[in-house]
């Protein structure tokens, strides 16, 4: 998950989400201060997105459909939370969740295999929503260089956790093995260790310049889930920002950016073999409160 603010089954979906925090909590540094802040900001973004999706069911091999020139999704909107807590002023912990909408139509002239699922020439619309493309994650900073304008250089550990189900809508064919348009990638996630890189920079007197870089693997696991015997997942997270930020009251700060991200995710079973490339890259915005 990119980190953008410089202020100051297997294990079911909230089994995940639960280990997410907990991670969160083992990092918590003893040198808490009473008077340290906390930091609230919201983000928008929009972003272009790139990849792919494949979904396998059994030996039904499933179509690679690309998700700009295929499915036609233009256009990756994301909503996005976090709180910081610093506890001194070179350490601090973060959280955050955010939900992302895919939203597409496009005409298709043939046939069309999704999840062991033969979709009919016709229309064929991407309806993954908000609550169908979920991400939390929690990451301990810690600043290793400090600059004489009150800026410096930061790594971060943490790790990040997906949900993710991603929907198709459109005509069954009549002679499909299947009947299902969604492939549920979040039944095998699990949490994701992300390191990270941030540069804190200021520049004015109410001016900062914050320039982020956070990658996440997870090599080939048993994800303890079955699907026809034993399910193995892999996942990679990159994300990379650069924005300014505008502290315009002692409070408030605002702020714009660019960002890039990419998301891999591979399933592999005796019964399933499913996998997902999804970058996106764009704007956004944020507005924070410190208190």
């Amino acid at each position: 998950m990119i980190h953008r603010n410089r202020i100051g089954v297997a294990p079911r979906p909230h089994q995940g989400l639960a280990l997410v925090l907990l991670a969160g909590g083992l990092v918590v540094p003893n040198c808490s201060r009473a008077d340290s802040p906390w930091d609230i900001t919201v983000y928008a973004e929009t972003g272009s997105p790139g990849g792919w999706v494949q979904v396998r069911e059994n030996e039904i091999q499933g179509t690679r459909l690309h998700i700009d020139h295929d499915l036609d999704v233009n256009d990756m909107t994301t909503l996005r939370a976090r709180a910081t807590r610093a506890f001194s002023d070179d350490s601090q912990l973060r959280f955050g969740i955010a939900a992302s909408m895919l939203d597409g139509s496009t005409t298709i002239t043939g046939p069309v295999v999704y999840n062991g699922t033969t979709v009919a020439p016709g229309k064929l619309d991407t309806v993954t929503h908000f609550q169908d493309f979920l991400e939390a994650d929690v990451a301990y900073w810690r600043r290793f260089a400090a600059f004489d304008n009150g800026g410096g250089i930061w790594g971060s550990i943490g790790a990040t956790y997906v949900l993710l189900d991603f929907r198709l809508d459109g005509t069954i064919a009549g002679d499909s093995a299947g009947h299902e348009l969604k492939e549920d990638f979040y039944v095998q996630e699990l949490p994701v260790p992300v390191i990270g890189l941030h540069l804190d920079y200021p520049f004015a007197d109410a001016w900062n310049l914050d320039v982020d870089a956070t990658a996440g693997r997870l090599p080939w696991v048993d994800s303890h889930h079955s699907e026809g015997g034993e399910v193995r997942l892999a996942q990679t997270n990159e994300d990379l920002s650069a924005g300014v930020h505008y502290r315009f009251a002692s409070d408030w700060h605002a702020g714009a950016y660019v960002f890039y991200s990419f998301l891999a995710q591979n399933e592999r079973s005796h019964e399933a073999g499913n996998a997902i490339r999804l970058s996106s890259r764009g704007i956004g915005i944020d507005v924070g409160y410190r208190f």
